[in-house]
Order: C-alpha cells, then sequence, then structure tokens
C-alpha cells in the first residue's frame, strides 16, 4: 500500500506546477513517498520531544540527490 494517494500526488503536482512524462512520474512519485515517509517519522519524533524542529513536504521533495546537491551549491569535479 502506497503512503501516497492518487490525489495526494496531483495536488503536489499542481501546488508546485510539475508534470512529468509517465515513466519519470513514477521515479519522482517514488522520490516523493520516500521524502513523506521521512517526515512523518521526523515529526513523529518532534511530537514525542524527541527533536526540537518539524519537517514538511516543499517543492524539492520530489528530486533526486544529484539534482538537491546541485541546488545546495554542490559542484562536481571536471572529467
Amino acid at each position: 500500500m502506497s503512503l501516497v494517494a492518487d490525489e495526494e500526488w496531483a495536488e503536489y503536482k499542481a501546488k508546485f506546477n510539475k508534470s512529468y512524462e509517465a515513466a519519470e512520474d513514477l521515479m519522482r512519485r517514488d522520490l516523493y513517498e520516500k521524502a513523506k515517509a521521512k517526515v512523518v517519522e521526523h515529526n513523529r519524533k518532534y511530537d514525542s520531544g524527541e527533536v526540537t524542529w518539524k519537517m514538511a513536504i516543499n517543492h524539492l521533495s520530489d528530486d533526486t540527490e544529484e539534482e538537491f546537491a546541485k541546488r545546495c551549491g554542490k559542484r562536481t569535479p571536471p572529467k
């Protein structure tokens, strides 16, 4: 069973103006589902007082690790 309903995935894409071809959509949805699971787990820890801050889904929640690193300034050495 998926953590993310079709409607939620559609709302996320609409909110952040995203659209993908079928194969990429499946990959991006998988990344989003993993991000959501991480957020849910972290916020459970917040609710129990184990951590002091909350996480949330944002426009980066369906980025690959490489895309996120590049956005955050990671440079790749020349080949």
